[in-house]
Parts: C-alpha cells; sequence; structure tokens
C-alpha cells in the first residue's frame, strides 16, 4: 500500500514538473529548467527594431505623461523639468543597456544574473523581492467613478468601480501571459503604433481646443541658486527611479536578441527619446487644459481630462475619447506586461523551478496580485 501511494506522488509529481534536461538531480532541479537556461538560437528572435517597439511602447503610458508634473508644481519651468527628464532616461538608458548586454550575449535572464553577484543559492533573496515588488505594482489600479455604487466599507481602501475596473484589466491582462517571451514582441508592436499617435492626436486636440500653448508653458521658474539645482536633482532622480525595476530586469528581455548590438544602440536611443517625448506631450495637454477649463488648475492625470472632455462634448468627442481611452489601456497593459508580469514569471521560475516555467510563474504572479 506504502508503495502504491509513493508510486502515485511520483506520478503526479511527474505530471506537475515542467520541461528540463533528463537525468538531472533533485538539487539540479532547483536550479535549472528551460526556461532558465540560455537562451537557444531558434528563440533568439528579438532584432533591434522589436527593442525600438518595446521601448516606445512603454514609454506612452500615464506614470511617464505626469513624471514632470511634480517638478514643475515645485517650481522648475517646464523646459527645466524637460530636462532633467531627458538627463534622467539618458542615465537609466545607459544602465539598462549594462544590465542588459549580459542578457544579450549570454542570453541569460535576470535570476541567473544574479548568481553571479549573490550566489546560486543566495540570489534567491533579490529574486525573491523582485517578484513580491512586481505583484503589489500591479494589485490596484485607481479609477474614480463616482456614478457607480459603492458597496465596500469605507475603510476598505477600495471602492466596487476601482475594483470592477481592476478585475477587467486583470482578465484582458491574463491572455497575454500565454504567448512565450520571444512572441510577445508583436503586442509591443501594435502598441507602438496604436498609443503613440492617439497620444499625439490627444496633443493635437488640446491645443486645437485650447488656442494655444497654456500658461505653463510661459511661466519662469520659481526657484533660484541651489534650490533650483537640487529640485533640478531630484526631477533627475526621480525619472531614474520610475525607471528602476526595468534597469534591473532588462537581461529578461535582452536574453532573445539576435546579435548583442541588437539590443544596445537600439535601447540607449530610444529610451530617453520615447521618455521625453511622453513628458513633452504631458506638459503641453495639461497646460492647454487651464485655458479649456478657465479658473481651474492644470490637469495633469490624461483620464481625468477625458473625463472633462466626455462631460462637454458630443458623440463625436465621445468616440474620440473612447479611442484615446482604450490607447491608455493598451499602454497600461503592455507596461504591467513588460514590468511586472514576465519579470515576475521569470523569478517565480527561479524560485521552484522544477514546477515553474515562466508561463506558470506569470499567472501565479497575478493570483498573488490579485
Amino acid at each position: 500500500m506504502q508503495r502504491l501511494h509513493s508510486s502515485r506522488a511520483r506520478s503526479w509529481i511527474d505530471k506537475l514538473t515542467v520541461n528540463h534536461e533528463e537525468g538531472l538531480s533533485t538539487a539540479q532541479l532547483m536550479l535549472t529548467n528551460d526556461d532558465l537556461k540560455p537562451v537557444e538560437p531558434a528563440r533568439r528572435q528579438w532584432g533591434p527594431w522589436n527593442y525600438v517597439g518595446f521601448w516606445v511602447a512603454d514609454s506612452f503610458n500615464i506614470n511617464t505623461w505626469m513624471i514632470s508634473s511634480t517638478s514643475i508644481v515645485n517650481g522648475l519651468s517646464w523646459w527645466q523639468a524637460w530636462l532633467s527628464v531627458w538627463v534622467g532616461y539618458s542615465i537609466a538608458g545607459a544602465f539598462v543597456c549594462t544590465t542588459g548586454r549580459i542578457g544579450a550575449t549570454y542570453h541569460i535572464g535576470f535570476p541567473v544574473v544574479n548568481r553571479a553577484s549573490f550566489g546560486v543559492w543566495g540570489s534567491l533573496w533579490p529574486v525573491l523581492n523582485r517578484s513580491v515588488l512586481a505583484a503589489f505594482w500591479s494589485i490596484w489600479l485607481s479609477w474614480d467613478r463616482d456614478t457607480i455604487p459603492n458597496t465596500f466599507p469605507a475603510n476598505s481602501g477600495t471602492t466596487t468601480a476601482d475594483y470592477a475596473s481592476f478585475f477587467i484589466f486583470w482578465l484582458v491582462s491574463l491572455p497575454a501571459i500565454w504567448f512565450p517571451v520571444h512572441k510577445i514582441r508583436h503586442l509591443f508592436t501594435v502598441k507602438a503604433y496604436f498609443v503613440p499617435t492617439a497620444g499625439i492626436a490627444f496633443f493635437i486636440w488640446a491645443l486645437v481646443r485650447a488656442g494655444g500653448v497654456g500658461p505653463i508653458v510661459k511661466q519662469p521658474a520659481k526657484l533660484e541658486g541651489s534650490d533650483l539645482a537640487w529640485e533640478f536633482v531630484k526631477g533627475v532622480l526621480s525619472s531614474i527611479a520610475n525607471f528602476a525595476t526595468l534597469i534591473v530586469n532588462d537581461p529578461d528581455f535582452s536574453r532573445f536578441a539576435g546579435k548583442p548590438r541588437d539590443a544596445f544602440w537600439s535601447q540607449l536611443l530610444t529610451i530617453p527619446i520615447g521618455f521625453a517625448v511622453t513628458c513633452f506631450v504631458g506638459i503641453f495637454v495639461s497646460s492647454s487644459s487651464v485655458i479649456i477649463y478657465p479658473g481651474t488648475e492644470p490637469i495633469w492625470d490624461p483620464l481625468d481630462l477625458l473625463e472633462r472632455f466626455i462631460d462637454d462634448g458630443g458623440s463625436a468627442q465621445r468616440f474620440g475619447v473612447f479611442v484615446i481611452a482604450l490607447a491608455f489601456a493598451l499602454a497600461q497593459l503592455g507596461t504591467n506586461i513588460a514590468a511586472n508580469s514576465i519579470s515576475a514569471g521569470t523569478d517565480f521560475t527561479a524560485l521552484l523551478p522544477r514546477f515553474l516555467n515562466i508561463r506558470r510563474g506569470g499567472y501565479l504572479f497575478f493570483i498573488v496580485g490579485k
């Protein structure tokens, strides 16, 4: 009877085990599987334009749109805040290429790269930290929908509208995790065309409605001397901090590069340009909002501005808002997949490689985060 139970247990374990090399010991199965091994040539399908599309797609998101707002509110002029973004993301891009070079050369991801610094078993600690951080980053979307009755207690920290919106976003995200990383590049290609086009259309629409660029673009800096210098440094550091996660986990994507140089210039140039352009659009659209709605403070959140557009427009304007809002939803989806689910899936794989691959790790990440 004991042998029967032992045989059944082994059978279940074998069914749950992911693909790996034959003949590995139990200890070796705790360190490797097919998703942790160096990527074989057949899956090295990311070329330089895939990385350009990836970062153009990633740069157009709500966080980047608003990254300059704090610096401007704290006293920098628009061009000083924008310059701090250029400097910050140029530094971040250099670090991305540095970490990404390891992945592009040796075709290994962040969990395996970590082993060189922390040791084979010690690397599990930063990997665990990274995966938990990704799960917490993805937990809540904050959408204000006052028209939906709230059934949650006041001290719950959320509302029915927030939870429903988040659950819909969660369901939409699930299919994207199914595809292997070397094929998910097509999602970023679609996003790279659709989302920036919608963002630029929003930019033109807002300026046309305002009939000008607005007061933010015309106001001088409110700070001088060391105060100005320190605020500029804070703007630079804020840009780098907004990008810190992607600096760490770039090997998760660069490992799929056909050649090491495919992941170098394409990232080094696209990162500062893409993120600076998004910030530029965000500054000018927010500045024009003061003209469109006189007597109000600048509307930095593009979703809040789109809500205002719905309230004072006809059917054509509502359709335009729908298309742009859809673009922002796709932007957040792509950012969540890139910065959270793929990275967390890779990290979970390293924590339990005998039973988890990137796909299973990605779904486990969504269960933990939700």
